[in-house]
């Protein structure tokens, strides 16, 4: 069964129930904050954003592009509202503008300024650029979407939790419009298969 979308201010419910993201109490009533989908359960509701930029988290694995290089490191941008830096002492191989790189959220600081850590430097490829809440999506339960990608279309595919996907793939074409398919009916049910049929049909 597909989920509801919802609207900010909708009224959502007058019962009584645990609150999870993006949804407010007024009155004694429960209301949506974003546009999303309603997540709901017998003593639980909340709202999955359809939009929004990334919001870091320590731990989340992200895709991030060499912006500038300076005498002592590196500008990185990795779609948020701020750059981060890397010094060149943590990283033995010279960067170059333009550079694709994947790493880990060390730390998140109070202005939203991060650290990363595990960095690896990602071969030539392509560049897609996705809304981050799409994100759990595109992976799929189990990373059953990821594991289409992989095995039916021999991608090498990273997908960073701030929305950009990283891929070689010679079937891009179908990869990318597999991936605007994904994103474009994120709200129904048994997208995965239709995800499959698709690949399948046109590879």
């Amino acid at each position: 069964m597909d989920k509801k979308i919802v609207i900010p201010g909708e009224f959502l419910t007058d019962q009584r129930k645990k609150l999870g993201s993006n949804v407010f109490l007024l009155n004694n009533k429960v209301y949506s904050q974003v546009v999303g989908l309603l997540s709901e359960s017998t003593d639980y509701i909340s709202v999955v954003a359809l939009n929004g930029i990334y919001k870091p988290n320590v731990n989340d694995g992200i895709i991030l592009i060499v912006k500038d290089d300076l005498p002592n490191g590196y500008v990185l941008e990795y779609n948020s509202f701020t750059d981060t830096f890397l010094p060149k002492s943590m990283i033995k191989k010279e960067l170059k503008k333009g550079q694709i790189i994947f790493a880990r959220l060390s730390s998140v600081n109070d202005n939203d300024t991060i650290d990363i850590d595990h960095i690896n430097i990602l071969p030539k490829g392509r560049l897609f650029n996705a809304s981050p809440v799409k994100v759990p999506r595109l992976i799929g339960k189990n990373d059953s979407m990821l594991n289409l990608f992989k095995n039916l279309l021999k991608a090498n595919i990273v997908i960073g939790k701030n929305g950009w996907i990283w891929y070689n793939c010679d079937n891009y074409l179908i990869l990318e419009n597999a991936i605007n398919l994904i994103i474009n009916n994120s709200q129904k049910s048994n997208l995965t298969n239709s995800i499959k049929e698709y690949i399948e049909k046109n590879i």
